[in-house]
């Protein structure tokens, strides 16, 4: 099974705009028969468990979803966010195929 975790620009953003970015990556994914990891969706678990989580009670919950997967996916903007840039280097520390997200436009 290929699974693929999508890495992005979170922190900073409103909820609403990278949701949206999140959302529409998910989509082209599963549409190539990837399952999809979203770190929005793993963001709402963390937030259920515990209502005042740290940055790194969500990387953590990340870097541990991302350790099941078969690829990453960088989206566009991803070298803004600390967080992706450690979701990178994890993938290429255990050896998960890293391919890049582009939208047509760009950011939007």
């Amino acid at each position: 099974m290929t699974v693929v975790y999508l890495s992005g620009k979170m922190t900073g953003l409103e909820k609403s705009e990278y949701e949206k970015r999140f959302n529409r990556a998910e989509d082209f994914y599963t549409s190539c028969g990837f399952t999809v990891i979203n770190p929005c969706r793993i963001a709402e678990e963390v937030e259920k468990e515990n209502p005042k989580a740290s940055y790194e009670d969500y990387m953590k919950a990340d870097l541990k979803a991302l350790s099941g997967c078969t690829h990453i996916a960088m989206l566009d903007g991803w070298e803004g966010s600390n967080g992706a840039k450690r979701e990178k280097a994890e993938a290429e520390r255990i050896g998960i195929e890293i391919m890049f997200f582009r939208e047509i436009g760009g950011l939007k």
